[in-house]
């Protein structure tokens, strides 16, 4: 559009009598756009195949799953886009020049001077912002961002909770499946549950009067024909109704499952402990941020699963997870994979420490257990007292 514009605005019903910049030779307008239209396609296929091969080097260093960082980017959209929209705009404007007009020369002469400015200021932001993707602390920071967000949501304070009575459920409830094929008004037939809609289904269970309880947990794969929800009421609703509720999709998502933002760090942490990577501090860092997620957790009172109506009836039942699961989702893999390094060990016996002294009662025990674990871990590789007295020493830094 910004091409006919300055080149035939005659053809838009405006006029095309407005200068814009210095008068310039319809020749100089012609061979711009000529040299614009053939090097910005091939500088963007350039930019392009750069793109791939820094996320092909992440992908292996980091996580696949955190590629998802780099494709979301801002920064990223707008570079392809100023770069193709110059690149649209030579080709337009050729195709609309207007050889015998001086005017519709200048103008099209300044737009693309002005387009090819841009351009090259937003790559020299586009090359900044891509090498701090690529920097392990950036993305492991942006990871444990988005999983602080996930836990504010999911985990909520004091205030949030109310007293009810316990739901009573039945022994045969109805059982709600994936459909086999699709249905009219529901497409998925298999996928991750990425979500529910709570308030619509507290709504359905109170219109029927009933417990709608959802049995994968949120994140879990569920098959075709999988079971999702066990209805307990004398006079459950229909099932398309409840399945309207259930949001599936490929892979997992941080939309109600802060676990998978704590997997997506464990990921990064055991990668780097590979034989491949073998970076440690990595792990270390990871290490910093997943203790913060689980202070976040546990600091918050452990959510019952249960969703009550305006009159305090229990209507949704979710599954829960006890402190025990986010300890091994978070140290188990780690303190395996990085027994052997003294500098992965201390770190460790530190986060044990500090998760002990600031949690509940009830993270107490798994927690002692995962301190048993690592002293055992650190004696099989590291036998002598003194070696084993060395590793085991509480120490923020790791090793320096």
């Amino acid at each position: 559009m910004v091409g006919i514009l300055v080149s035939r605005p005659d053809l838009l019903g405006l006029s095309a009598d407005w200068p814009l910049g210095t008068l310039a030779r319809t020749s100089t307008a012609d061979a711009m756009l000529q040299v614009m239209a053939s090097s910005m396609l091939t500088f963007v296929g350039v930019v392009f195949a750069i793109t791939l091969v820094a996320l092909q080097l992440a992908s292996s260093q980091l996580s696949p799953r955190v590629i998802r960082i780099f494709v979301r980017s801002a920064v990223t959209k707008t570079a392809f886009g100023v770069f193709l929209a110059t690149f649209a705009f030579a080709v337009t404007a050729l195709a609309f020049d207007n050889v015998t007009d001086p005017e519709a020369a200048s103008r099209t002469v300044s737009v693309a001077v002005g387009l090819l400015a841009l351009s090259v200021a937003v790559f020299v932001v586009y090359v900044t912002a891509i090498m701090r993707l690529l920097q392990v602390a950036w993305v492991v920071s942006a990871v444990a961002n988005e999983a602080r967000t996930s836990i504010h949501r999911e985990f909520p304070a004091d205030g949030s909770y109310r007293s009810a009575p316990a739901p009573r459920m039945d022994d045969t409830p109805r059982t709600i499946r994936l459909p086999t094929t699709d249905t009219r008004g529901f497409k998925g037939t298999l996928g991750t549950v990425l979500a529910i809609n709570r308030p619509a289904l507290v709504r359905l269970a109170e219109a029927h009067g009933c417990v709608i309880e959802l049995m994968p947990r949120i994140g879990q794969y569920v098959t075709t024909g999988g079971a999702v929800f066990a209805v307990h009421g004398s006079s459950p609703p229909e099932d398309r109704q409840v399945l309207a509720c259930l949001h599936l999709g490929r892979t997992r998502t941080l939309e109600q499952d802060p676990t998978y933002g704590i997997r997506q760090l464990v990921d990064v942490g055991t990668q780097a402990l590979s034989p491949a990577v073998n970076q440690m501090t990595t792990a270390v860092v990871v290490i910093d941020r997943l203790q913060d997620l689980l202070l976040r957790i546990g600091r918050q009172p452990p959510p019952s699963g249960m969703y009550t109506d305006g009159q305090g009836t229990v209507r949704l039942v979710e599954p829960t997870t006890p402190p025990s699961y986010f300890l091994n989702l978070a140290f188990r893999e780690i303190s395996q994979y990085g027994a052997g390094s003294w500098h992965v060990t201390r770190r460790l016996a530190a986060a044990y420490d500090d998760l002990r002294s600031e949690m509940a009662d009830d993270w107490h025990e798994p927690i002692a257990r995962m301190q048993e674990s690592l002293d055992l871990l650190v004696r099989l590789h590291s036998p002598e007292a003194e070696s084993l007295d060395l590793a085991t020493e509480p120490d923020h830094l790791g090793l320096g």
